[in-house]
């Protein structure tokens, strides 16, 4: 729970997108420790016009300030418990209270939600705290990161969580290297490309996402299903599923390219179909 170097990077790319963050909400309250080169940098690319001073110390501190800088009037957080002094006491896994509903333009997830058992929960609860125009953004654990919470995120969870048929519009779904000023990467949209994207790495990865939400929904109204298989099913509407026919047939192929990916050794993700490399001027102009 915490903004990071690369959390520091996307909330600066989401500022510059035109996020609005005056009433801001984090799951969990952030600590704030971004590497000092990296910020040197990515306060300079971002062309925010935030200095170094308005951001504050970077070790041993809260993140409240840097939200603050970034146009917070007011910064709450949500934990199941008040060991970090949290504004708001409720565990996660439960919904959200119905006052709660509505009440802020930005909802912060900086890697608390893989921790939480009730995932689905935890988002809906996202979904119901914004208002209506206001944004979530979040940075959770991707690949190579088991055992650090409950999961580890697919990037097309996003996609399929907060579509238009939900009442938002994505901007960005992104691939991030977990290390101090790494490289972020766009995905693309499975369900546009007719194919997975898929990816291998010997680093840690994280997923992030920056989402809108444009109807005054606090439920979601329709459940993600993997598009792969939802075209699958629609393809084949009516039609016996027998062996040998095009549904198994596309169910082996797509095992087969799992085994695939799952047996490369690669330092740095995979780029096939879907992933495209960001530059410091592409990541701020989202």
């Amino acid at each position: 729970m915490a903004v990071d170097t690369q959390a520091f990077r996307l909330l600066l790319a989401a500022r510059k997108a035109g996020v609005d963050f005056t009433r801001s909400v984090t799951f969990g309250r952030q600590s704030f420790y971004p590497k000092e080169p990296p910020v040197v940098r990515a306060l300079a690319a971002s062309g925010l016009g935030l200095t170094r001073d308005q951001i504050g110390p970077l070790r041993h501190t809260y993140a409240e300030r840097f939200l603050t800088a970034l146009g917070a009037t007011t910064v709450d957080s949500i934990d199941a418990s008040d060991y970090e002094q949290a504004t708001l006491i409720h565990d996660l896994n439960q919904p959200v209270p119905t006052d709660w509903h509505g009440r802020y333009t930005m909802v912060f997830d900086g890697g608390t939600t893989e921790h939480v058992y009730h995932y689905p929960e935890a988002i809906a609860n996202a979904v119901r705290l914004l208002a209506l125009g206001g944004h979530f953004i979040s940075i959770t654990a991707g690949n190579n990161q088991h055992g650090h919470g409950f999961y580890q995120i697919s990037a097309e969870l996003f996609f399929r969580v907060f579509c238009r048929a939900n009442g938002f519009e994505t901007r960005a779904v992104l691939l991030a290297d977990a290390r101090p000023g790494g490289r972020f990467y766009r995905v693309a949209d499975p369900a546009a490309l007719h194919q997975r994207v898929e990816f291998v790495s010997g680093q840690r990865q994280h997923v992030a996402v920056i989402t809108r939400k444009v109807e005054a929904v606090h439920e979601l109204r329709r459940l993600p299903q993997q598009s792969d298989y939802q075209s699958l099913w629609q393809d084949q509407a009516g039609l016996p599923r027998r062996p040998g026919g095009r549904l198994h047939r596309e169910i082996l192929r797509l095992g087969r390219q799992a085994k695939t990916w799952a047996g490369r050794r690669c330092y740095l993700p995979w780029q096939g179909a879907g992933l495209t490399a960001l530059s410091d001027q592409d990541l701020y102009t989202l």
